[in-house]
């Protein structure tokens, strides 16, 4: 295809809907912009939906804009819409993942029940030291570590301020990790933080 110099007449016509001049112009540019666009898309119905969409965009810009100030510019004009626009597509695409083509594998979302049994356990364990443990330590630790109770909260069924809960929870979680098994002391300890 051979290369126009485009003319402000040319321009004008397009503006004024120029049904000869319009179908020359999306000649034109619907080879050139199949060859832009077949490298970024993969779909031909993607391709066509971007070159439909930067020619609408042109056609408006011209008859309801303020056209263009060099009309010999009008390559670089459609190039930069179709830019734009294909910018567009692409966020669009990445907005909405597409599911897998096996569909969602259900095995995936169960819960492993290796990790159940492991947690179920480990929480059998701590349930066990804190029967252990005295009342007070015991009870500061479920309201704090299990229920997940305010601080304030906890301060105020004790009958302390914050900076004796603390010595208070300091003590408590000792008292904790002295009960636990040897050897699990270092990974059970974590549990409470």
């Amino acid at each position: 295809m051979e290369l126009r110099q485009f003319t402000s007449e040319y321009v004008q016509g397009l503006a004024r809907g120029d049904a000869e001049i319009e179908r020359h112009f999306t000649a034109y540019f619907s080879e050139l912009l199949l060859i832009k666009l077949r490298r970024g898309l993969r779909s031909a119905q993607s391709v066509e939906d971007v070159r439909q969409e930067t020619f609408l965009r042109v056609f408006y810009v011209l008859r309801h804009g303020q056209g263009l100030a060099s009309p010999e510019k009008l390559g670089a004009f459609v190039y930069g819409v179709c830019n734009n626009v294909l910018s567009e597509h692409y966020r669009a695409a990445t907005r909405h993942t597409p599911l897998p083509e096996g569909g969602l594998d259900p095995r995936e979302s169960a819960p492993d029940p290796e990790a159940e049994f492991v947690n179920e356990e480990r929480k059998r364990n701590v349930r066990q030291i804190l029967e252990k443990l005295p009342a007070k330590d015991s009870q500061i630790l479920r309201l704090i570590f299990i229920e997940e109770r305010d601080k304030d909260e906890v301060c105020r069924i004790f009958q302390v301020d914050r900076n004796y809960l603390r010595v208070l929870l300091h003590r408590a979680k000792n008292r904790f990790r002295e009960s636990l098994p040897r050897g699990r002391a270092s990974s059970r300890g974590a549990a409470l933080g």
